[in-house]
């Protein structure tokens, strides 16, 4: 009797071992054909977003409004966008670089309209909301279709890029959830009625970062960062929860990306110009993520540390962090030799 109990329950824990072995392999091996699907086989459907509107007897053509627009992936969708024919609402905070950049577009793309919208993402408070409405207000009269949140900023005002957080200023902390968190956030409440008031498809991107999963010496962009693709995520189905199922909202995850102010150096497979990783990014609209990294391998990196112990991640990440601060003494307010 208790040998045949015995046996019974080896051949149940076995049946349990097994469902749990099956909807492991099955779980991995759709994530493996989805991985494959989303990055080299399926199409974007950024097209959808490129449609007219007639309005008082007129029919206006769709415009594209990209934060951060003067320099690095903001310029890059920039050029990506125009090439694919939208119209293009140019935003910076420096007069001169958004000249240069609207007369550069200009130029490469005549049939097209490129209007500057130029603000400080660091003002705050009651006069930074009323200049946001103030722009915003000025080009009401635009169809817009895309909005692509790109604007933020590793820098400070004096201390270098890679700190510690207790030697962080108060001044810093601000100027970085600034720029980071707060304008993404109110700009995109500011523009979201005129996505809206068309009826047609309209589309919401807003970059996030790869350092939200707790980088050391970056925990004020981080925690930013980590804000940005949390708001995507909730304003994805607040959208949804309105009805409007014909509203996307996809967060992106970029790691290093080369053609920067910052980093001019060669790109790789790891590493890919900023142009390259804009276009990858645009390829991802319609791919049914709530946020995606766009570039392969950013994918597989991104991937590896989700599923890394809390304890491989500190070492990885400290120990990686330290390492880019001996190699690249600038970051952390040393001198290049």
């Amino acid at each position: 009797m208790l040998t045949k109990l015995l046996k019974q329950n080896a051949s149940f824990e076995l049946a349990i071992i097994t469902i749990i072995g099956a909807l492991w392999i099955t779980n991995l091996t759709f994530r493996i054909l989805n991985f494959i699907y989303i990055h080299f086989l399926r199409r974007s459907s950024i097209k959808k977003y490129k449609h007219t509107w007639s309005h008082h007897s007129s029919t206006t053509t769709p415009w594209a409004i990209i934060t951060g627009s003067t320099d690095g992936i903001g310029k890059a969708y920039a050029y990506e966008l125009a090439t694919l024919g939208f119209n293009i609402v140019l935003h910076g905070r420096n007069g001169l670089k958004l000249h240069n950049a609207r007369h550069s577009l200009q130029n490469e793309f005549p049939h097209l309209q490129f209007r500057i919208l130029q603000l400080d993402a660091v003002i705050s408070g009651e006069e930074g909301r009323r200049v946001v409405r103030e722009k915003i207000d000025a080009i009401k009269d635009l169809h817009v279709t895309v909005l692509v949140n790109n604007v933020g900023t590793g820098a400070k005002n004096d201390g270098p890029t890679l700190q510690s957080f207790v030697e962080a200023t108060p001044e810093d902390i601000d100027l970085m959830m600034n720029v980071n968190a707060r304008f993404p956030l109110q700009f995109t409440h500011a523009v979201l009625p005129l996505l809206l008031s068309h009826g047609g498809p309209a589309l919401i991107l807003t970059m996030g970062s790869m350092s939200d999963v707790g980088m050391p010496y970056l925990a004020t962009y981080a925690s930013a960062k980590a804000l940005d693709l949390g708001f995507s995520r909730a304003l994805r189905r607040d959208i949804k929860a309105m009805g409007r199922d014909n509203v996307e909202v996809l967060g992106i995850m970029p790691a290093g990306v080369t053609d920067v102010s910052w980093d001019r150096s060669a790109n790789s497979i790891f590493r890919p110009k900023s142009r390259e990783f804009a276009k990858k990014a645009l390829g991802m609209v319609g791919c049914g993520e709530e946020v995606v990294a766009p570039w392969w391998s950013h994918a597989l990196l991104w991937e590896g540390l989700k599923s890394f112990p809390t304890w491989v991640l500190d070492i990885a990440l400290v120990k990686g962090t330290r390492q880019a601060m001996t190699d690249q003494p600038e970051l952390s307010g040393g001198k290049k030799t």
